[in-house]
C-alpha cells in the first residue's frame, strides 16, 4: 500500500494541493480575525468547518481527478496490472492525510498569531480536539467529492460540496434533526467542544448546543458513512462501472 500512496502524492506534488496545506489556514485565520478579532479562536473553528474545509477537500479531490483525466482519462490506470480498488482506496487516503496535516498547519499559524495577538497560548486540549473531531466527521467527503468529480466533472463535485455545506449543513446544524445531514455533523460538533453556535456567536452556559452526547453520535455516523461511501467508489471504480 506505501507504493500506492507514494504514486498518488508524487501526482500531486507538483500540483496546487500542496500549497492549498499552507495558504488555506492561512486564509483561515486572517479572514476570521477580519470578520471578530474579539472571538478570533471560535470564529476560526467555525469558519474551518463551515467554509474552509469543504472547500479544500473539494478542491484536493477534484486537482486528484484533473490530473488522472489530462493524463490519459483514468485508461492508464486501468491498464495497470495492479487492483484499481486499491489505487482509488489510496487516492482517498493520501486526501485523507492533506486534510490532517492541513489541521496541524492550522494549529501552528493559529497559535503563532494568538501569541502575536494576545500573548497568551491558545492551543489546547479543547483545540486539539476540536480538529480531531473535525477531521473525522470531514473524512466521509473524500469518497464522496472523489466519485462526483470522476462521475460529473470537478465543477459539479466542488459546487455540491459547497452549497451543501453552507445551505443545508449550517440549516440544519443547529435543528433537531442535525444527525440526517452528513454536512451538519461538523458544524453541530463544533458547538460543545468550542461553544459556539454554527451563526458565529458564543453560547452561554446551559444551551441546548453545548450537550456533549452529540458527540458519539456525529463520529459515530461520520466513521461509518465514510466507510460505506469508501466501500461503495471502490466498486464503482470498476472499469466496466466508470460510465
Amino acid at each position: 500500500m506505501m507504493d500506492f500512496l507514494r504514486s498518488e502524492h508524487l501526482k500531486l506534488k507538483r500540483t496546487f494541493s500542496l500549497k492549498l496545506l499552507i495558504l488555506v489556514p492561512f486564509a483561515n485565520v486572517a479572514f476570521s480575525f477580519i470578520m471578530n478579532p474579539m472571538y478570533f479562536v471560535s470564529n476560526t473553528i467555525n469558519w474551518w468547518s463551515i467554509l474552509f474545509l469543504p472547500l479544500t477537500i473539494a478542491l484536493w479531490c477534484c486537482l486528484t481527478h484533473q490530473k488522472e483525466q489530462r493524463a490519459s482519462s483514468y485508461s492508464g490506470v486501468y491498464l495497470l496490472p495492479v487492483s484499481v480498488k486499491k489505487i482509488w482506496f489510496a487516492k482517498q487516503l493520501v486526501i485523507s492525510i492533506y486534510s490532517l496535516a492541513a489541521m496541524m498547519v492550522y494549529l501552528v499559524v493559529m497559535g503563532i498569531a494568538g501569541m502575536l495577538l494576545s500573548g497568551e497560548l491558545i492551543v489546547n486540549v479543547r483545540t486539539l480536539m476540536a480538529v480531531l473531531v473535525l477531521w473525522i466527521t470531514t473524512l466521509w467527503e473524500i469518497p464522496l467529492c472523489l466519485w462526483l468529480a470522476r462521475k460529473w466533472g470537478a465543477a459539479l463535485a466542488m459546487g455540491f460540496n459547497i452549497v451543501c455545506a453552507l445551505g443545508f449543513g449550517i440549516l440544519l446544524s443547529a435543528r433537531t434533526l442535525w444527525w440526517a445531514c452528513p454536512w451538519s455533523w461538523s458544524i453541530r460538533l463544533m458547538s460543545p467542544v468550542v461553544k459556539v453556535h454554527p451563526n458565529g456567536t458564543l453560547l452561554e452556559q446551559g444551551h441546548p448546543l453545548l450537550e456533549l452526547q452529540v458527540l458519539p453520535i456525529g463520529i459515530g455516523l461520520s466513521i461509518l458513512l465514510t466507510l460505506l461511501l469508501c466501500l461503495w467508489t471502490m466498486q464503482r471504480f470498476e472499469p466496466q462501472k466508470s460510465a
